[in-house]
C-alpha cells in the first residue's frame, strides 16, 4: 500500500497546501498564511474574486434585462393598472412568470439541458430580477 494514510475531510477545505509532513509553512506567505484561520480568509478571498469575475462576464447585458424588467413592471402596474380592470388578471401571470422562471433556474442541476438553453434561463432570470425590483418600488409609490 503505497502512502495509504487516512486524512479527516474538514467542513472548510481551503485548497491551501497540505501539511502532511509536520513542517511550518513557507515564511514569506505572511503571518495570516500560517494558521488556520488565514487559510481560511484566504481561500473566502479567493472565492470571492471568482464570484466578482464570473459576474462580470455578459455584465452589459444583464444590466440592461434587469433594467427592461424594471421598465416592464412599471408599465405593467401603470399602464394595465389605470382601469383596474386588469390588475387580478396581470397579477396573475406575473406570479405564473416568475415562478415558472424560478423552477427553470434553480431545479436540480441534473435535470438542466446544458448549454445555450441554460445561459437563456439565467438571462431572463436577470430580466425577472429587474421585474420584482420595479414591482416592489411601485408597492412604496403606492404606499406614500
Amino acid at each position: 500500500m503505497k502512502n495509504c494514510r487516512w486524512r479527516p475531510t474538514f467542513a472548510l477545505e481551503t485548497g491551501g497546501p497540505s501539511n502532511t509532513d509536520g513542517q511550518d509553512f513557507d515564511e514569506d506567505s505572511g503571518f495570516l498564511g500560517r494558521t488556520r484561520l488565514g487559510r481560511l480568509i484566504q481561500a473566502a478571498a479567493r472565492e470571492l474574486l471568482d464570484k466578482l469575475n464570473s459576474a462580470r462576464t455578459n455584465s452589459p447585458t444583464k444590466i440592461f434585462l434587469v433594467l427592461l424588467g424594471f421598465y416592464t413592471a412599471n408599465a405593467l402596474a401603470t399602464i394595465l393598472g389605470q382601469t383596474g380592470d386588469w390588475d387580478v388578471l396581470v397579477a396573475g401571470v406575473i406570479v405564473a412568470a416568475i415562478e415558472g422562471i424560478g423552477m427553470l433556474m434553480y431545479r436540480k442541476p441534473i435535470t438542466r439541458p446544458p448549454g445555450r438553453f441554460q445561459s437563456l434561463i439565467s438571462m431572463v432570470n436577470y430580466w425577472k430580477a429587474g421585474v420584482c425590483l420595479g414591482l416592489f418600488v411601485d408597492a412604496f409609490k403606492l404606499g406614500s
